[in-house]
């Protein structure tokens, strides 16, 4: 039989309850009753302030199991741990100290000792945190110390994800960093995640810096949640829903959400198809949590993912059709996904104008990113010169000929 596991959840530095997995793997989330009396807010849009448990028979809830670690750095959790199963209790609990956004989890009695290799200096570095990230490429948490950049300590928060190079998918690091360069020119009135390409002395000669946008430049945690924890969908799930589906949440909660930024969200949409990012899924969308109700977060893992063979269909569906492949869009489907935003005509087309007119920034951009490999740069300039002319050069005549 199972034992039953638990662990002390904080949001920033409050201590906001417990979260229990019994024998059955049955989880239960109780706020603390100071918690709820300090008006601190819900840890999560879908665990509101209650006295009542939050039970989950399925396992993890989805807001926690979608903080777990995925990909190389869960199998390196594993290796600490001695476990082959996919306890994912055990290595949030592990593993739970810097985790996306403002909450963490604290093991106050642990029964299980992580066994660190040392010979291992990516390992090494990503495990010594206990911090947990999704994704499935290699990556670690990292400070940056004037000019330069290191792996975080065992007692620090990260204040910027380091991505390494894979092994599976060759020059990731400079396709994710020409790919955003390339949309933030794409959409310039919208806020784009910081990065930059440097070494992690120890650890890798080259690697992209990502600024952490749910942390403060002191290292105070900000809140947000990706739109599969929004939808309540658990973290293998993030390629099972549609882009309207994130449209339709902000219009159902419009008194926490802004309406104006459904626009906003079609308009990354759409860059996210020009640049061939076609492994934009429900965990590479998210919103913040502010005073004000709930924003979209800075655009982040913006990656040309269809300059590799295997990625050549959508993550995500356009009215409940799944597996499109980006090669085979045209202007109806964006017009469609437009309609499905609750935008009108003009706004789509306005949306294609503004993008038509930064479409030479963004190759220009692309231009300037300081890669290792030169081919890379034509390359995507071949797939943002394919998707323009495949499917939104003839939106506006589309359009026109539509009441």
């Amino acid at each position: 039989m199972a034992a039953n596991l638990w662990g002390n959840i904080y949001y920033r530095d409050h201590f906001a309850g417990t979260l229990s997995q019994d024998a059955a793997h049955r989880c239960t989330f109780i706020y603390d009753p100071e918690y709820l009396s300090s008006a601190q807010p819900a840890i999560s849009f879908t665990l509101p302030l209650q006295e009542a448990p939050h039970t989950y028979d399925g396992g993890l809830h989805p807001f926690f199991d979608n903080l777990c670690a995925e990909g190389w750095l869960k199998n390196a959790q594993k290796r600490a741990l001695g476990i082959k199963n996919d306890d994912r209790f055990s290595l949030l609990l592990a593993f739970g100290k810097d985790l996306a956004g403002a909450v963490s989890i604290i093991d106050p009695k642990p029964i299980r000792k992580v066994n660190i290799d040392l010979d291992d200096p990516e390992a090494y570095a990503a495990l010594t945190a206990r911090a947990s990230l999704s994704g499935i490429q290699p990556k670690i948490g990292a400070i940056k110390s004037g000019r330069s950049f290191r792996a975080v300590g065992a007692n620090e928060l990260s204040t910027y994800i380091a991505k390494l190079p894979s092994g599976t998918l060759p020059d990731i690091i400079d396709i994710e960093y020409a790919t955003t360069m390339a949309t933030k020119a794409l959409l310039k009135e919208d806020k784009i995640a910081e990065m930059s390409i440097a070494s992690i002395p120890e650890v890798a000669d080259r690697a992209l810096l990502i600024k952490r946008f749910d942390r403060t430049n002191d290292g105070s945690r900000l809140h947000f949640e990706e739109f599969n924890q929004l939808l309540g969908h658990a973290s293998d799930a993030k390629y099972d829903g549609c882009y309207e589906n994130m449209a339709n949440f902000i219009s159902e909660n419009n008194q926490i959400c802004l309406e104006a930024e459904l626009d906003t969200l079609f308009r990354r949409i759409m860059a996210c198809i020009i640049t061939g990012n076609t492994d934009a899924h429900l965990k590479n969308f998210a919103m913040m949590h502010t005073t004000d109700g709930l924003r979209l977060s800075p655009a982040y893992d913006l990656v040309a993912s269809s300059y590799y063979p295997e990625f050549k269909d959508l993550a995500l569906g356009i009215d409940n059709a799944q597996g499109n492949p980006i090669g085979q869009l045209k202007a109806k489907h964006i017009a469609r996904l437009g309609h499905l935003f609750g935008l009108p005509n003009r706004a789509i087309m306005l949306a294609c104008d503004d993008l038509s007119k930064r479409l030479d920034k963004a190759h220009e951009a692309i231009e300037r990113a300081q890669l290792e490999i030169p081919l890379i740069k034509h390359r995507l300039h071949k797939i943002m010169e394919k998707r323009w002319n495949g499917t939104f050069a003839s939106i506006g005549n589309y359009l026109s000929k539509k009441p």
